[in-house]
């Protein structure tokens, strides 16, 4: 599996841009997912183009929630990878379903677990507020899960994991805890601690103070940002 970050609030190299974003590109076997879209179609193709990340052999696009920050360069996607089945989340056919749909992509509102492909589903969303989607890969080292925010909190994982019944490997992606109180960041790594996961890649709104504790609570971290390729 190759895990590409093409968008996120920061950037690892100087020739990347870096906003309040997130999109990651997915290489599952002979199958590619674009996990979130970022802020604007700018950002995306810049990113991508420097990176060689290859969105027009995109298969499938996921859509975590109704944020901008995650479907607003929706338009570039459009352009390379034209009448894609993009998964949105449910209650958001009638808003973001809408726009999707006059911009040529196919909109597919998930309201229940979902087989995308073998080994590749999207978790029940949950609701946060928004409804927010998480995207699962059954990988030969555990499960390999991709998360927007995690708006509705951290101990949805501990769900995901049940209904699967695999042990997690890696968590990648935004954990909405950069302006949370301590005991709130603490009582997540608690959570994460029990899950036991390989590998946490934090990214977009997980905030410094969380990445700093999960170091020091004994969790492997990788620093994430737009420019990390990962393969595992």
């Amino acid at each position: 599996m190759k895990i590409t970050v093409i968008s996120d609030d920061r950037a690892l190299r100087k020739d990347l841009i870096a906003k309040h974003s997130l999109s990651i590109l997915v290489q599952h076997e002979f199958t590619y997912v674009l996990f979130d879209m970022g802020v604007d179609e700018r950002v995306l193709e810049h990113n991508s183009r420097i990176l060689e990340a290859p969105l027009d052999l995109v298969d499938y696009v996921v859509v975590s929630h109704e944020h901008t920050p995650h479907y607003g360069g929706y338009k570039h996607i459009s352009q390379e990878a034209p009448f894609t089945d993009v998964y949105i989340p449910y209650g958001s056919m009638e808003s973001l379903g809408r726009l999707l749909l006059a911009s040529g992509l196919k909109p597919r509102e998930v309201v229940k677990w979902t087989i995308i492909e073998r080994d590749i589903y999207l978790a029940t969303p949950y609701y946060g507020p928004p409804y927010e989607q998480f995207l699962v890969i059954e990988h030969e080292k555990g499960l390999v899960m991709f998360s927007g925010c995690i708006h509705p909190g951290v101990e949805v994982i501990r769900d995901i994991v049940s209904k699967v019944q695999k042990n997690i490997y890696a968590i990648i992606g935004g954990f909405h805890l950069r302006n949370a109180p301590l005991e709130v960041v603490e009582r997540a790594i608690n959570t994460l601690r029990e899950l036991k996961p390989e590998l946490v890649v934090p990214l977009h709104c997980s905030g410094e103070v969380f990445v700093e504790r999960l170091e020091k609570r004994g969790l492997r971290v990788i620093t994430g940002g737009a420019g990390l390729v990962l393969e595992i």
